[in-house]
């Protein structure tokens, strides 16, 4: 009898856990060589070699904006700090909750933090991609 309440005790704490995990739970910023209509992201990956890649945005819920602007911050080893180094301005539709951004140029090798921002300077969702040459 005890082993069958422990069962059950162990399968209603495992649903618990598995009904609230799920692949996103939060805004997600990443990126990909770049974005096709009918295959989606191609090459969906975090390190890249220098030139234009595709910045993939996911929400839970729509933007609420018409104008973005994503923002790149290039690590300076030397100081251990970002700093900026470039940003994007994009216009968006009020009701998207998944965008992409086609070239966004990284010209230099560094590991960049990467900002999706709202009009005020706020910060929606940010990622990290390493540049290689």
């Amino acid at each position: 009898m005890k082993k069958v309440i422990l069962l059950v005790f162990c399968l209603v704490l495992f649903w618990g856990v598995v009904t609230t995990l799920s692949a996103q739970n939060c805004d997600l910023l990443y990126f990909c060589v770049r974005y096709d209509s009918d295959l989606g992201e191609v090459d969906q990956s975090d390190r890249f070699t220098t030139g234009n890649i595709t910045v993939m945005v996911l929400l839970e819920k729509p933007i609420g904006l018409y104008e973005i602007t994503i923002e790149l911050d290039k690590l300076n080893p030397r100081k251990n700090t970002f700093e900026y180094y470039k940003d994007y301005e994009f216009d968006v539709g009020y009701d998207m909750d998944y965008i992409f951004f086609n070239d966004v140029n990284f010209a230099d090798p560094g590991i960049y933090r990467v900002f999706l921002l709202d009009p005020k300077g706020n910060t929606i969702v940010s990622s990290l991609v390493e540049i290689v040459k």
